[in-house]
């Protein structure tokens, strides 16, 4: 790359510059084994490579780092937003990336139409963020500043607040680290004159040649190198090979000799581990022991077991050769080498869902509390607080069950399989109700009278990529993005209706017009309960109940359907140029081709923002895919008004046996996503 001379006399004057890096703001930046790490630093290096620069990063919480740069004691800055009012103290480079902001909510949150619905709310943000200032302004918002991302979204989840504001991106990747399931966006946050948050380097005032060398490093970087930036760092990809563990001549004898490992896991430990219907071994933990029999070419075969407490006799036994997840304790250490952790994860308290708030084991005192027998953080407990009432349990249904009954008070366990469990069993029943400020650090645990196995694990949990840690925890744990509605009102109207009805039938029984009318009205408020406002179709919540019906008459009959998710390509750039007026009409003018060219049979809904459901009664693979290519390019030959041309992916799925609709949707969601890198293509999962 040329320099000018101007740029060159700078950068013989200072080959290295100091740059103010926030210390966790994943994954642009996050500390890994004492260095920095993430999409910036590698942003930087390619900078560094084409310029001849060399970045000295000095790393700090937001605020303090924007102060230091702004007292001129760095001379760049990442990460900061454009706004006016900075531009006296920074050069700004083009943004090298852009994101919208969203308004986090957790599951209980209820309805989100915008930000007048976080009046009266206490609402987290980041010290120092570009939109402080205009939240507040906002009439009635409880702002509420933290100095990191991580102790932000901690707080959300434990109902310290309400909401939370932020890019999806960093929250996406805090939420899978750390397992938290309790967590969803409500909606993008809109103001007026807040634009996306735009990711620059700011560069102090009296260096304009750092400035356009710099910028020079950005541009010069080609395409190519962008997308293994992005695909690396900020898209969730299918796991690559798995780097080799470089193992000893020895270690691979020693496994060849061995042969396949046995290994004892919690058969009823969702999201991280169980075994499933058909007694294979599922979860988080499987995932990451698929990757390790790649990286080390040995199996691992999982010991039976019905509770944990049997497979905790089954390793002292030497009926196995180790956990695939668990906690060092002191205990533990005993007779176990602990490879570093793999999975982190907060430990919380469930209660009834009238309970207030616990703000941590303080208020725990003259309580009972459940607790799963044999786990490691029942030893800590019993030996940090004594005087807490403790009842040990076989497993986490039966602590939920006792708290459901009344006979505890409380349930002490991780956040992701409470999380779990509450969404799938308890729901409106059982809820978190705090935290223990306690987390959960889990690796895999060897026998002792294994250590060259010991040793073979820690190298195969080090080989573990960091795309191939965010496609793990995105499968089983994610943000969801959910249209939400409340149909408590609508509900209590068809109530209303329906008794006004059975009075009228007792009292005016001859009054047909009148019976006519109450008929009619309840018939409205039945439709309107399951159809989708703005475009007429079925809602998200009919959807749900037609899933429900197919599988369980799949199940009976054995009989196939298959689901067709639709998502409009680029759609967020019409709203953006052409206003929500002209999204609105291309939403109505979508779903008015696939129900022309629907069969009469297939049940057809909005699944959530742009994307539609098909349900295809009686279908196998082949017809499914005809109607889906058939809609694609109905879709393509379509011309929409103001707009023109529109197109769409589909994701396809057939029901199997065993299926549930989370996992038919779970099959979909990834075809559609591998159908949107390319876009306009239907793909099959």
């Amino acid at each position: 790359m040329t320099l000018s001379a101007d740029e060159q006399a700078f950068l013989e004057e200072h080959p290295t510059v100091t740059i103010a890096m926030m210390v966790e703001h994943p994954p642009f930046t996050v500390i890994e084994g004492g260095e920095g790490a993430g999409f910036e630093h590698d942003l930087l290096q390619l900078v560094a490579e084409k310029t001849g620069l060399e970045f000295e990063k000095e790393f700090g919480v937001w605020s303090d780092s924007l102060q230091r740069f702004r007292r001129g004691q760095v001379d760049m800055i990442s990460s900061i937003s454009y706004r006016e009012e900075r531009t006296a103290f920074t050069l700004y480079t083009e943004p090298y990336y852009s994101i919208p902001v969203f308004v986090f909510v957790r599951d209980d949150f209820g309805e989100y139409a915008g930000i007048e619905d976080l009046s009266g709310r206490k609402v987290g943000v980041i010290r120092g963020i570009f939109y402080e200032a205009d939240l507040r302004d906002a009439d009635n918002i409880n702002l509420v500043q933290f100095d990191t991302y991580q102790d932000m979204t901690r707080a959300l989840v434990l109902g310290e607040i309400d909401a939370l504001m932020q890019n999806l991106s960093n929250i996406n990747q805090i939420v899978k680290r750390r397992a938290y399931t309790n967590i969803r966006i409500a909606g993008e946050l809109r103001m007026p004159g807040l634009a996306e948050e735009d990711f620059r380097f700011g560069i102090s005032p009296d260096k304009p040649e750092l400035r356009s060398m710099v910028q020079k490093g950005l541009d010069d970087i080609t395409p190519g190198e962008w997308e293994t930036l992005m695909g690396r760092w900020l898209d969730v990809r299918e796991n690559g090979d798995t780097p080799n563990a470089r193992l000893t001549d020895e270690e691979r004898a020693y496994l060849q000799r061995e042969g396949p490992v046995d290994i004892c896991i919690d058969p009823n430990w969702m999201p991280f581990e169980r075994f499933d219907e058909n007694g294979e071994h599922a979860g988080i933990s499987a995932d990451y022991f698929a990757l390790f029999e790649n990286t080390l070419s040995t199996d691992f075969i999982p010991v039976p077991a019905d509770s944990w407490s049997e497979s905790v006799a089954h390793l002292k036994a030497g009926k196995c050769d180790l956990f695939s997840l668990a906690m060092r304790t002191p205990e533990r250490e005993e007779y176990l080498d602990f490879t570093e952790s793999y999975i982190q994860t907060p430990l919380v308290i469930a209660t009834k869902a009238n309970v207030a708030f616990v703000t941590g084991l303080e208020d725990l005192r003259g309580r009972t509390i459940a607790i799963p027998a044999l786990y490691a953080f029942a030893e800590l407990l019993k030996d940090d607080y004594p005087e807490l009432d403790l009842i040990e349990v076989t497993d986490i249904d039966t602590g939920l069950e006792m708290v459901r009954n009344g006979e505890v008070f409380g349930y002490i366990g991780t956040l992701a399989t409470i999380g779990y469990k509450l969404q799938t069993q308890y729901a409106g029943e059982l809820r978190i109700s705090g935290g223990t400020g306690k987390s959960w650090d889990m690796g895999v645990a060897v026998r002792k009278d294994r250590p060259m196995l010991h040793g073979i694990m820690q190298k195969a949990v080090a080989s573990v990529t960091t795309e191939q840690r965010r496609a793990i925890h995105n499968k089983w744990i994610s943000i969801r993005y959910e249209d939400r509605v409340d149909y408590t009102l609508l509900w209590q109207v068809v109530a209303f209706f329906v008794l006004v009805l059975l009075a009228g039938l007792f009292f005016h029984l001859r009054q047909a017009g009148l019976k006519k009318q109450l008929e009619a009205a309840y018939r409205q408020a039945e439709r309107l309960a399951v159809t989708d406002k703005l475009t007429g179709i079925y809602n998200r919540h009919r959807l749900d109940q037609a899933l429900e019906e197919e599988t369980r008459k799949a199940e009976r009959y054995g009989d196939h359907f298959g689901v067709l998710i639709l998502d409009i390509d680029h759609f967020k750039p019409i709203n953006d140029q052409y206003g929500h007026r002209t999204g609105d009409l291309v939403l109505r003018a979508f779903v008015d081709v696939l129900r022309h060219n629907c069969r009469k049979s297939d049940i057809l809904g909005r699944w959530g923002g742009e994307e539609f459901l098909i349900i295809a009664p009686h279908a196998d693979k082949e017809n499914l895919l005809a109607l889906a290519e058939n809609l694609r390019a109905a879709i393509e030959a379509t011309t929409f008004r103001e707009v023109e041309r529109v197109t769409t992916s589909i994701g396809a799925s057939i029901y199997q046996s065993n299926d549930n609709p989370d996992t038919l949707i779970k099959r979909a969601d990834d075809a559609l996503y591998e159908a949107k890198q390319g876009r306009n293509i239907v793909a099959f999962g």
